[in-house]
Parts: structure tokens; C-alpha cells; sequence
């Protein structure tokens, strides 16, 4: 099997960027033989590493964003293009790192079975689909399907074609429900249709991805960098292993006056 952890990483933001490396860089340090990709508008970030980039061109992006009406849909057409290479992924957001070795979860990937990050239910605003004609595949979305998050993805080869038909549908209903969750929700309408299934991950992945966490996160990702940067990639690698990303009690307390945790 070929077995590929994935990432997209694209726009101005450098968090997003170093994020995502710092997060291959951890990936590596748990797995030093992972197979790793990185989806970028930014190759230049990577191209030291032992990761394999696959370059988004602003052509590309425009294209893949439907001429810029969903930006997400970036992410999922990166997502059937790494696909492409591989026969089993497993996808992070730049905003998630594993603190083990994470290979196990290939072993729950199958062409019937996917696995995402979690089921959010239903979304109060999707209704807005009923009777619209929105189709996946040959369903026609009723806006009641729950909402799976997209933030970790395992999907196996054989399921290009239920990404295809869920990247087809993610304009339309962004147009419909003016929610930025298309992508995630069409992707788990398409992996749950017919004879396929999709179940909540149990991968050792940690996440900095509300306001307050990304918050938190966001300066260490930067200041690792600053700090690391120009050791020697296996120096990175080392220390990337044990680079804390989550809260202590006492980072909690410092941000109490913070609405959003």
C-alpha cells in the first residue's frame, strides 16, 4: 500500500504555512518513515524538508475556488489531487499535529470505509437545500445529512470518484446556505452514500483550532521557527517531537477574559 499523510497549505497567512510543517515535522519525529504531502502556494516553505510538495498555482486556485465564490474549494480539489498519489491518506488541517505515531489509523481506511474528525449533526441552516435539486452523485441532498468536520480525513483511493461528485455539489450549496461548510458536509454526504461509511477518527491528533486554542498556538508555531529554523532538519525533527502546542492550567488562566476557548 501506498500510504500518504496529506496537507494543504495556500494564501498569506505564514501560520498556515508553518503550521503545516510544523506538523510533518512532528509527524516525522513519531513516524520518521512517513510518506508526506504537502499541497502549497508556497513550495519555498517546504522544499528542504523530506516532504513532497505539490504546487497550487494561482491559476490553479482560482479555478479550483470556482473563480473565487468558495475558497474551501481549494482544499478539496487538493484533496483529490493527492489522493491521486496515494492509496490510503490521511488528511490534516495545518491546525492539527499528531503527539504519536498515527500510521495505525491506515489500517481503519478501506474502499467502504472512511473515517473523518467528527459528526457535528445536523446544521440549522442546511434545510434551506430541501427541494432544491442540489445532487451528489444520484442523491439529491435534503439538507438534513449531518455534518462531518473535515479537519482529519482517512479516505482510500477507490473513493476519487465520491470526493469528484462532492466537489461538483460544494458551489451550489455555498450559494444556498451561504455557510463556509460545503466542503466538509458534501465530502461526508458522498463518503456515507450507497455501500460507504464514515466514522469519527481515533488517531493521536491534537488541535489548536477555536479562537482561543489558535490563540495560544499560532506565536509558538511562528517563534518555533524563529528559533529552530536554521538548525539541521533532523535537529528540527527532534525538537518538533516534544513542542508544546496545547494549554497549561496557568496559559488557561491568562486567558480567562477570552469569550471563546
Amino acid at each position: 500500500m501506498n500510504d500518504v499523510f496529506g496537507y494543504v497549505a495556500y494564501g498569506d497567512n505564514e501560520v498556515y504555512h508553518f503550521g503545516a510543517l510544523l506538523s510533518a515535522l512532528k509527524l516525522l519525529y513519531h513516524c520518521p518513515h512517513a510518506n508526506i504531502i504537502v499541497a502549497t502556494d508556497r513550495p519555498e516553505f517546504f522544499r528542504p524538508y523530506p516532504v513532497e510538495t505539490m504546487t497550487i498555482t494561482a491559476g490553479q486556485k482560482e479555478l479550483m475556488s470556482f473563480g473565487w465564490r468558495y475558497h474551501f474549494g481549494i482544499k478539496a480539489a487538493c484533496l483529490i489531487e493527492i489522493l491521486n498519489r496515494a492509496d490510503r491518506l490521511i488528511f490534516m488541517d495545518s491546525d492539527h499535529y499528531p503527539y504519536l505515531d498515527p500510521t495505525r489509523g491506515f489500517r481503519q481506511i478501506t474502499p467502504i470505509r472512511s473515517f473523518m474528525r467528527k459528526c457535528e449533526g445536523r446544521h440549522r441552516r442546511y434545510p434551506v437545500l430541501s427541494g432544491k435539486g442540489v445532487k451528489i452523485g444520484d442523491y439529491t441532498l435534503t439538507g438534513d445529512e449531518p455534518m462531518w468536520q473535515s479537519g482529519i480525513l482517512g479516505i482510500h483511493r477507490a473513493n476519487i470518484s465520491a470526493l469528484t461528485e462532492a466537489y461538483a455539489a460544494m458551489l451550489a450549496v455555498r450559494e444556498l446556505t451561504n455557510t463556509d461548510a460545503p466542503e466538509q458536509f458534501c465530502i461526508g454526504v458522498a463518503l456515507s452514500r450507497n455501500e460507504l461509511a464514515v466514522s469519527r477518527h481515533h488517531l493521536p491528533v491534537s488541535d489548536y483550532n477555536t479562537r482561543g486554542k489558535k490563540a495560544f498556538a499560532s506565536p509558538r508555531v511562528l517563534q518555533f521557527f524563529e528559533m529552530y529554523g536554521d538548525a539541521p532538519i533532523a535537529e528540527q525533527i527532534r525538537r518538533a517531537g516534544w513542542y508544546r502546542l496545547w494549554r497549561t492550567p496557568m496559559d488557561l488562566w491568562r486567558q480567562r477574559d477570552r469569550w471563546s476557548f
